[in-house]
């Protein structure tokens, strides 16, 4: 099967077609699951995990605001859902590390999302005061990434 957006559409149909809560296809190294809202549950609570992670639900948009608040520092936040990961290679050197200076424009870190790695490049020149997500974990669009000043 070739996952094409026609493929894709064809399997959103069969799951209100058949009635099924999710569809699962995996082709050429590309794996694609998609499910069904529950009715009553919110999609903030539907947890998410890559296989090798145990899964992890999900913060609110008020749970984000208020984290946010009490930081006593700005953030550099996700820009998108992806895996979150500070080298360019596994076991390689961090993009940064806590205490580094970094200029606008420098690569922090790397947001992968189907296959594609998209690097996160620091808004302005700033320092790295904590970096906030896990190496390997998930991370939703608005999560912090790292703590600056």
């Amino acid at each position: 099967m070739k996952l094409d957006l026609e493929s894709i559409r064809n399997l959103a149909e069969n799951i209100e077609k058949y009635g099924l809560s999710e569809v699962a296809v995996e082709t050429g190294g590309v794996r694609v699951v998609m499910k069904k809202e529950k009715p009553g549950v919110p999609a903030e609570a539907v947890k998410y995990g890559a296989p090798d992670q145990p899964a992890r639900a999900d913060r609110t948009p008020a749970e984000a605001a208020e984290k946010k608040k009490e930081s006593a520092f700005e953030t550099i936040d996700a820009p998108m859902v992806g895996t979150f990961y500070r080298s360019p290679a596994p076991g390689g050197e961090p993009f940064v590390r806590e205490g580094d200076e970094v200029l606008a424009g420098a690569a922090l870190c790397i947001l992968e999302a189907m296959k594609l790695m998209n690097e996160v490049k620091a808004p302005k020149n700033c320092k790295i005061v904590k970096v906030l997500a896990e190496d390997g974990q998930i991370v939703r669009k608005g999560d912090q990434l790292f703590a600056v000043k």
